[in-house]
């Protein structure tokens, strides 16, 4: 039969060093039979992982924790939930970073590697997360590192919206983790979806408006915003949109924006900062706007 090993975590602060720890429990769960521990040696070795060797059944268990500082007494309750002896540990969100770009960027740890098979996170709209937006099973890189770059291109997350995010850990042979706690973050601007003209073709009102060729669908960052004489257009990994950037970057993007930039522009956005109606006259070689042409696509 394989053996449990069962570990708990106690967070404390305390100026001074801990003389006695103790863990009281009824084993099994429900029973007559109350263990007592002594933890102490192992609080002060590694608060992070008190192991529980009596514990060999599954249940909850009501655990007592008693630490003592020459003789001043503490005393918490937890209850302590085995499910089975291949434990698969909560993971914790340590941090979630919004960059420059829009790029949303989650620091979350992982207590045990050992048995780490795929992390899930979901994106929801609450913290209850009864509106999930997102969730993605698997890795931004290869393997665990401790960063995932949430995936943005189909993630469809909204711009400037409080947001709640949480994880789980999937584990080997199997077994699946709880949730973590959620972290709220604010989103930033993920690119808007604009319709541009290169500097080789007249300004084509009727293409710029409706996304009629030659002008090409590019998703670009504008700051700041809104957009006006002086704003900078970027790709959205943080590149300048001039036309060395749109060839690297952007492998779908028309051959005459990859070869001559943008010079004309409008934004497919229509909220507070975006007026889909105004067409920008942008400098090809720096991606700045430097006009608003009085023509408009419609009356907005």
């Amino acid at each position: 039969m394989e053996k449990c090993n069962v570990s708990f975590k106690i967070e404390y602060q305390s100026s001074e060093t801990i003389t006695n720890a103790f863990v009281k429990y009824k084993n099994p769960p429900g029973s007559t039979n109350e263990e007592k521990e002594d933890i102490t040696n192992a609080l002060l070795q590694d608060p992070n992982s008190i192991k529980l060797s009596k514990i060999q059944e599954v249940g909850d268990y009501d655990l007592e924790v008693e630490l003592e500082i020459n003789g001043v007494v503490d005393t918490k309750k937890a209850t302590l939930i085995v499910g089975s002896c291949s434990y698969c540990e909560t993971p914790k969100v340590l941090k979630v970073e919004v960059l420059d770009n829009g790029q949303i960027v989650m620091n979350y740890e992982v207590f045990n590697t050992g048995n780490l098979v795929a992390m899930e996170y979901q994106i929801a709209k609450d913290s209850e997360f009864k509106d999930i937006i997102y969730s993605k099973v698997g890795f931004s890189d290869m393997n665990y590192t401790q960063f995932e770059n949430i995936d943005m291109r189909n993630g469809n997350i909204p711009d400037k919206t409080t947001l709640y995010i949480r994880i789980r850990k999937y584990c080997s042979p199997d077994g699946i983790s709880r949730w973590s706690g959620f972290v709220p973050f604010d989103s930033g601007i993920w690119g808007v979806e604009a319709y541009c003209l290169p500097p080789d073709y007249e300004r084509n009102i009727n293409s710029l408006c409706h996304g009629i060729s030659p002008a090409g669908l590019l998703k670009v960052v504008v700051k700041p915003t809104p957009p006006d004489v002086g704003s900078m257009i970027y790709l959205t990994n943080g590149k300048p949109a001039i036309p060395d950037n749109i060839r690297e970057f952007e492998q779908n993007a028309p051959e005459e924006l990859k070869k001559g930039g943008i010079r004309w522009i409008t934004f497919l956005r229509s909220n507070s900062e975006f007026n889909p109606s105004l067409i920008y006259r942008v400098e090809p070689r720096t991606a700045e706007i430097g006009e608003i042409e009085r023509d408009k696509c419609y009356e907005y």
